[in-house]
């Protein structure tokens, strides 16, 4: 009996020591794309370093490993990916286009002004304008409700489509779930949006250097995140916008109109 509880307790020190995988910066000629979150997990190794040839095993891989999020989270993007590039495996840099991963109003990078472009590279200013929407030192709901009214007010007149919305307020509801202060309650259990609190130091080193930063307390969850994790994330951002601009209770937006009398809309 004690050898097996010295073994269980070997093992458990084991793979409470592993850490991180080390985080090496991009070369030249490695391959990066418009999300910060694929370009972390590429410079941890997590994806292969050169950001080239993956394939949606390899994503969910990634995202279990480093983040301990749902497969899912990685393979089904990766399986869109490559149907809209028509390939067998995906280069990062490729998603850098209109329809896949890039869109307008992004937190992070500038709107691209042609088709052809290939820069992914983060924007200074809005990352520091992102950070600076909070008069905390916490990113909040509140905070990136204002954040993605800010950066959708700079691409006008141009709005983003239903798709690129869903992409942009997952995106943001990721950023609190995965760069939380603390446990991350169930969403099943529907916390308030005063749960989320993101240390601006972390999401700074996260945006910046595209690193976790785990000197600064960051943690891979302890439990597996699934997609109900992010719900109450994006309803409290998208309730915060509403009531930023006036408009009430998200539940207004999902009431036919003509039982308000009014326009509905998110």
């Amino acid at each position: 009996m004690a050898s097996k509880i010295a073994i269980a307790s070997l093992v458990a020190l084991s793979a409470a020591s592993e850490g991180l995988r080390p985080w090496q910066a991009p070369g030249p000629e490695d391959s990066r794309s418009p999300c910060p979150m694929l370009n972390t997990l590429a410079n941890h190794g997590y994806l292969p370093h050169d950001g080239r040839h993956i394939t949606p095993q390899q994503f969910g891989d990634a995202v279990d490993e480093a983040l301990n999020i749902n497969r899912v989270f990685g393979v089904q993007p990766a399986n869109y990916f490559l149907r809209a590039t028509n390939k067998s495996t995906i280069d990062l840099v490729e998603l850098n286009h209109p329809g896949i991963l890039q869109h307008i109003a992004s937190l992070t990078r500038d709107d691209v002004t042609s088709p052809d472009s290939v820069d992914v590279t983060a924007s200074p200013d809005r990352i520091r304008h992102l950070l600076q929407d909070s008069s905390t030192d916490c990113i909040t709901a509140a905070s990136l409700a204002r954040s993605r009214l800010r950066v959708e007010a700079l691409s006008a007149p141009e709005e983003l489509s239903l798709k690129d919305q869903l992409l942009a307020y997952t995106e943001a509801s990721l950023l609190l779930v995965v760069m939380n202060e603390e446990h991350v309650p169930s969403g099943w259990s529907f916390p308030p949006a005063s749960t989320y609190c993101a240390p601006k130091k972390r999401v700074e080193t996260w945006l910046t250097e595209e690193r976790l930063p785990e000197e600064l307390g960051w943690k891979r969850s302890e439990r597996k995140l699934g997609v109900m994790d992010l719900v109450p994330a994006m309803k409290g951002i998208l309730e915060e916008k509403r009531l930023q601009t006036g408009q009430g209770p998200l539940w207004k937006a999902l009431v036919p109109s003509f039982l308000l009398g009014t326009q509905s809309e998110l």
